[in-house]
């Protein structure tokens, strides 16, 4: 979701200006109040002693030095340049659009706490007289005001002031923002230039103020919070003293002690600022029940159950979760519950850049926006072949979607709802459209509430690759349900891979056209998707061209099991195909060294980390699909070789997005007694609760968002997490997280 965010946002460099501007400095966010004199610690866990001082400075932008700074810029339809002469930041408009905010400047990079009294003043002037908003709002959720003006812009500079008090609860990354879009008193078609300096943000009154409120402070016995089955591998991490040497489980009801553990002498030093770890034990320990741990002089673990359908309830609504993103149809309240909605995106959908108009309803929402990708459909489809294949629990006919109860299972049916839709996006010319979304991102608000316009963008080599080696994969799988609808899978993927070949020379990456904002998916390496799309298609064929293509196209670098790196499908389809068809032996072994060497190498790492994943420092957006796709790739290593440490750490994976990870974060909505529930996820946001199910991105190291620069910064590794809708670059939720996830709890099951 990297790309889908980034696109529209200026990156913010926090300011360490004074006490209060953002936790970058040692002592920010320290407020005195009235409740309590004492230290408060503010989101990032920093801090001090200081409170703020009257009279003092959140920030003074001056643009003197002829840069807009920390200024940038949002546009939903509009049309303008950001700048920066003569010492005053220039906001030069052609197009104002249709929205009062289809022209808006922003500032980030600063906090407003509660009960404190704040004045604002600036200089503005435009070449025409127009009205206007500025406003401090929330940066995320529904964007609401904390305070706002309507007003007037004059061709005479003006110095506006303004005093508010901040009375919602503390936020340490809200926005400023200036709304110079539509407004009733101009033609937004007047090119004009806004002038804007010495914009100044005062503390004039703090004694009342309250701090931002603290991250929670992780649990320090960390499980498993949906628990084992009785023959599992049953283990559990907490902090290192070196003189606690047992712990005990408790029977949670009645608090007795039915277990006595003792650790053995190894720990490990976090890589995620959280000090020393050890493992705890207690696989020996078998009898069915739920429980709590407890070690002396640390503290007890949230309850956990062991038993043998431990999994059964999350499963069943992780894969649910697919069927209430679904786009196109009526969700019906029987089965949707609160989700539940009419048909949304019915309208007609216009290819970009033409008046050609097509019908391309149907398919997943792909994440906590509307739009709808190829790119990530492809991953989260194959993700459930894969489950479909390789576990006989995953057959399941009774998983409460509208199909249910008609023969097929579940998987496949939820799965044929996205290939119905690909379908839709195929050009005649063989090709693939890459998306179909609005132009920008939608506001907070219901499926049904989002009706701009809707563009199909153009065709791209990833979409097309993509699309061909799912849907041949689709004909193997569905021959014995529907056979006519398999061969329309076969059909689709030779056209879309002719059409790869006959453009071969000119395949490239995709990049949004300049007026689309929305998430690119822009994999500029279309090698391991036409390697992919060619293995799956000489297994169906068995045609050896495509056989010999993919010899061609695969390298040591060829890998991946995400959107943009994909390699392993294609291996992992040879690997898994009869044997008969396995007819290059060199490339056989080619790909078990691959896959095996990476899970070698993963694993390596994993065993020097505290809660066995192999990412050390470095958490990706997503990061939590990361873990799931090392599960997913060890699982497979174990199936081509037997060995079992494979399995224990793919279930390990398993068991840090269930609760053993540094946060101690349950990271699927609605499970465990310690989960998300503020997701960046439009329909739980404008219904004001959270979809059950969902896999959350998890810890981002690079604080990709303004809330999580702004909270996040002192963070390290698997700490760098938090719950809250604004933080799109941890807690948003997509398609393609939940799917590796569906893979690794039906195998767990």
């Amino acid at each position: 979701m990297q790309s889908k965010k980034l696109i529209s946002l200026l990156l913010v460099v926090i300011m360490a200006f004074s006490m209060i501007a953002c936790n970058q400095s040692a002592d920010a966010g320290e407020i005195s109040s009235e409740t309590d004199a004492s230290t408060i610690a503010d989101a990032s866990g920093n801090n001090s002693d200081s409170s703020l001082s009257s009279e003092n400075n959140v920030f003074a932008d001056t643009f003197d030095d002829n840069t807009p700074g920390e200024w940038g810029t949002y546009s939903n339809g509009g049309d303008f340049e950001l700048y920066a002469e003569n010492g005053e930041l220039v906001i030069d408009i052609t197009n104002a659009g249709k929205l009062d905010y289809a022209v808006q400047i922003f500032r980030d990079g600063f906090q407003l706490n509660e009960n404190c009294v704040y004045a604002v003043s600036f200089d503005i002037y435009s070449d025409i007289e127009r009205d206007y908003q500025w406003r401090f709002q929330i940066n995320g959720g529904d964007y609401h005001a904390y305070y706002e003006e309507n007003t007037t812009i004059t061709t005479t500079k003006q110095t506006v002031t303004a005093e508010f008090t901040m009375s919602e609860a503390s936020d340490p990354a809200p926005r400023l923002c200036f709304n110079l879009g539509f407004q009733e008193n101009f033609d937004p078609q007047t090119a004009h230039k806004v002038y804007l300096d010495n914009f100044v943000l005062t503390i004039k009154d703090d004694s009342n103020a309250i701090a931002v409120e603290a991250l929670p402070t992780p649990i320090s016995v960390k499980v498993n919070q949906l628990g084992y089955k009785p023959d599992d591998t049953k283990l559990f991490v907490t902090k290192y003293v070196s003189d606690i040497t047992e712990f005990e489980i408790l029977d949670a009801d009645t608090k007795e002690v039915v277990y006595t553990g003792t650790f053995n002498s190894e720990y490990t030093n976090s890589k995620s600022g959280d000090g020393s770890q050890r493992t705890g034990d207690f696989s020996d320990f078998t009898t069915p029940g739920t429980y709590i741990i407890n070690v002396n002089g640390i503290g007890e673990s949230y309850t956990f159950t062991i038993g043998d359908n431990i999994y059964d309830d999350i499963y069943k609504d992780v894969v649910r979760m697919l069927y209430l993103q679904r786009c196109g149809c009526d969700l019906d309240s029987d089965l949707a519950g609160d989700f539940a909605h009419v048909a949304c995106h019915m309208q007609e959908t216009t290819i970009y850049g033409t008046d050609t108009v097509i019908d391309v309803t149907g398919g997943w929402h792909d994440a906590g926006d509307y739009g709808r990708y190829v790119v990530p459909g492809a991953k989260t489809v194959m993700d459930l072949f894969m489950t479909y294949e390789s576990s006989e629990g995953a057959r399941s006919d009774n998983l409460d979607i509208p199909e249910s109860g008609n023969g097929i299972p579940d998987l496949l049916d939820e799965a044929k709802y996205e290939l119905d839709w690909m379908f839709k996006m195929q050009a005649e010319n063989g090709g693939v459209y890459h998306k179909v979304t609005c132009a920008n991102f939608p506001e907070t608000v219901e499926a049904t509430a989002e009706t701009e316009p809707l563009l199909v963008s153009p065709i791209s080599a990833t979409a097309t690759a993509d699309f061909a080696a799912v849907m041949a994969h689709a004909y193997s799988i569905y021959k014995e349900y529907d056979a006519t609808f398999a061969k329309q899978c076969l059909d689709a993927s030779k056209e879309a891979y002719a059409y790869l070949l006959e453009n071969e020379e000119t395949l490239t990456g995709f990049h949004n056209p300049e007026d689309i904002v929305t998430g690119e998916y822009n994999d500029a390496t279309i090698s391991d998707e036409f390697f992919w799309a060619s293995i799956e298609l000489y297994l169906v064929t068995k045609d050896s061209t495509y056989l010999d293509k993919a010899v061609e196209l695969y390298n040591d670098k060829t890998g991946g099991l995400g959107w943009a790196a994909v390699g392993y499908y294609g291996m992992y389809s040879y690997l898994y195909a009869d044997e008969s068809l396995q007819i290059n032996e060199e490339l056989k072994t080619a790909f078990i060294d691959t896959i095996t060497s990476a899970c070698d190498e993963s694993i390596r790492r994993a065993k020097k980390d505290s809660y066995f994943v192999s990412l050390g420092r470095n958490y990706p957006w997503g990061s939590n699909m990361t873990v799931a796709n090392e599960g997913m790739l060890y699982y497979i290593a174990y199936d081509l070789t037997g060995n079992e440490e494979y399995v224990e750490y793919a279930k390990l994976q398993l068991d840090y997005l269930l609760g053993i990870n540094p946060l101690g974060y349950c990271y699927v909505t609605g499970y465990g007694s310690f989960s998300p529930d503020h997701t960046h996820h439009r329909p739980s946001q404008a219904l004001g609760q959270t979809m059950p199910g969902m896999l959350v991105g998890g810890p981002n190291t690079n604080a990709d968002d303004p809330y999580a620069r702004a909270v996040l910064s002192n963070m390290v590794g698997g700490t760098c997490y938090v719950d809250n809708d604004s933080c799109f670059s941890t807690n948003e939720i997509t398609i393609y997280w939940n799917s590796p996830l569906i893979y690794l709890l039906a195998k767990a099951k």
